[in-house]
Parts: structure tokens; C-alpha cells; sequence
């Protein structure tokens, strides 16, 4: 090999190994600037930033038009097919009052809209119609009925708070608003609040109630009961049956007459809910059938009622049994 082939080999190998030479490591303290996790998009590719920003200066992806959230109307339908006495809220009438049992049917429908105001309010609006079975009774001679509308909302998971406003005629609170309070018809208004609870992963489940009736009737009255519903207490290859086991008492103020304060009834109620495995009765379908049976004791009012009223008004224990079908879409 000759001087210049070696030195043109040299030339050509160390271009090839040659490399820029590291940085140099600095030196002192490190600092490391602020970074924010918050992103704004005003980073993401032109495809994602969405519409240009509205003539009042606001981004449209930082602030999206979020549209109310909605569901299918809720409608439940109940037939109180036959109870053996007449009550209200646990106080059961004496035969002077009713000789024979009660029928009614419910209805409650909750509007699809529950994001009213954009708050997570729902409405709806219930009634009843119901008749005593004795036309000859005080109570007999004319049909129940009763509509009102409220406003809820789910204020904790399986807790719903509502205020409505609620019109009666007819039936106990009718009779003692013409008889006794000297109106000329039979008629009630009142508004409520009440509180609603059911958890049925746990089984419990619960409610409350306050009135202010300031029509026919001028008094306050509360309701309120606790349940548990044991499962499966029956449950076979085709069907089963659930059992829900509650307490209630029911106070009153003024409502049936000046002075009259205290507590109107006791209750105990037991209810049956068969389920076929199916789906076509009981649980979450659509049809359920539910036999029940309430043991009732009245409170220290009905003694109140009786010095005001001239007469015997409420039984001081009361056993009712009764069935009810209920629908519900």
C-alpha cells in the first residue's frame, strides 16, 4: 500500500467514526420550572379545539352546552283491591263511622324531565279515588278522591325530599271538616314535605311526612315509618316471595280539632311479595300482587277527639287485612 492510498483510508474512516462531543455536565443546582396539570386545549392539534370561541369571549371547550338529562316516564299504578277497615294514617274509624271496608286505586306519575331548572328536579303529580263500602255510613255516602303535584329531588343516594300540595275530599278529614269545623263541604288543602328513603341492596326503607292543612282542616299532623324487607323468605325453582315488616306512628296538632294534640295511631304492617323468577310478577316486574296485614292502636288523641266530637271516632285496636295490585311503566 502506498503513502497516499493509506492516508485517503485514514481520511475516510475517521469522517466516518467522527462525533459531535458530548455537553458539557452543568454545574451548581438544578432547577426545574412549574408545570400546571390544568389543560385548557390550548394545546391539542387545530382538529380538536372545536368551534371558534362565542362573541362573548368564552371557549367553547372549556364551557360545553350540556343538555338536561332525561328518562323514561315513571307511572305507578296501585289498586288497593280490598282493605278490611277504613284508616287514616294508622287511626282506624269505629263502625259508627264505617261498617265495612275500603277500596281505592292510585295513581303517581313522575315527569321524564327530572333536571328541572337544571338542578336535578323532578316533578309529579298523583291522585286517588277510592270508595267505603257502606253507603249507608257517614263516611260511605260520597267517594274519595284526592290530587296533588310535587316537586323532589334525590338530595343523597335512595333519599328523595319533595314539598307538594295536596287537595282531599271526602272520607275522615272530609266528615269532620262539615261536621265539626263548620265548613259547607267536604273538602281539605294542605301542603306537605316529605322525605322518602329505600335502599334495596340493604333492605331498608322509610318515610316521613309533614302536613300543614290550611283548608276544611286548620292542624298539622306526621307521619312517619320504618321498614326492613327480608328476601327470598320463600324461594323455590319457578317462584319466591320477599316480606317487608314496618312501623309507623302518626302524631297530630290541631288537626282534628283546637287542643287536640298528641299522638293518633300505632302501626305495625307485614306485607307479602310474591316473584316469580320469570319476570312476570313481583320484584322488578312490571304487575305485583301484595297481600298485607296492619295491626293499628290509636294514640292518646282519639280520647281528645272523642271530649270535642261527642262520640267515639277511632277504634283503640284495629286488625286489617288487605291486598293490593300494583302496575307499574
Amino acid at each position: 500500500m502506498t503513502r497516499n492510498t493509506f492516508l485517503l483510508s485514514v481520511a475516510v474512516v475517521s469522517g466516518a467514526l467522527a462525533v459531535e462531543a458530548p455537553p458539557s455536565v452543568p454545574s451548581g443546582q438544578i432547577t426545574y420550572d412549574e408545570v400546571s396539570y390544568q389543560n385548557n386545549g390550548s394545546e391539542l392539534p387545530s382538529e380538536f379545539m372545536g368551534p371558534p370561541a362565542s362573541p362573548g369571549g368564552q371557549d367553547a371547550l372549556s364551557s360545553p352546552a350540556v343538555s338536561s338529562p332525561t328518562s323514561s316516564p315513571d307511572t305507578v299504578i296501585d289498586l288497593m283491591l280490598y282493605a278490611s277497615n277504613y284508616q287514616v294514617r294508622g287511626m282506624g274509624v269505629t263502625d259508627n263511622l264505617s261498617h265495612h271496608g275500603t277500596s281505592n286505586l292510585y295513581l303517581s306519575h313522575t315527569f321524564a324531565d327530572k333536571n328541572m331548572f337544571h338542578k336535578g328536579i323532578q316533578q309529579r303529580v298523583h291522585g286517588l279515588a277510592g270508595v267505603i263500602w257502606d253507603a249507608s255510613c257517614p263516611l260511605g255516602d260520597i267517594m274519595q278522591f284526592e290530587a296533588g303535584y310535587s316537586i323532589g329531588k334525590e338530595v343523597l343516594p335512595n333519599l328523595l325530599f319533595e314539598v307538594g300540595y295536596n287537595f282531599k275530599r271526602g272520607g275522615l278529614e272530609g266528615f269532620v271538616a262539615k261536621n265539626y269545623d263548620q265548613c259547607s263541604h267536604r273538602s281539605t288543602q294542605e301542603v306537605a314535605v316529605s322525605a322518602k328513603f329505600n335502599d334495596h341492596q340493604k333492605g331498608l326503607f322509610g318515610q316521613a311526612m309533614f302536613g300543614a292543612s290550611f283548608y276544611g282542616l286548620t292542624g298539622y299532623y306526621v307521619d312517619a315509618e320504618l321498614g326492613y324487607r327480608f328476601t327470598n323468605i320463600l324461594n323455590k325453582s319457578s317462584y319466591g316471595a320477599d316480606l317487608e315488616v314496618s312501623g309507623g306512628v302518626a302524631p297530630s296538632f290541631s288537626y282534628w280539632g283546637s287542643g287536640v294534640d298528641g299522638i293518633d295511631a300505632y302501626r305495625i304492617r307485614v306485607a307479602l311479595q310474591p316473584f316469580t323468577h320469570g319476570g312476570g310478577l313481583g320484584r322488578d316486574a312490571r304487575l305485583s300482587i301484595t297481600p298485607w296485614l296492619q295491626c293499628s292502636w290509636t294514640g292518646n288523641n282519639a280520647r281528645k277527639i272523642h271530649r270535642d266530637m261527642g262520640m267515639g271516632m277511632a277504634d283503640h285496636f284495629q286488625l286489617t287485612v288487605g291486598v293490593n295490585a300494583g302496575y307499574k311503566f
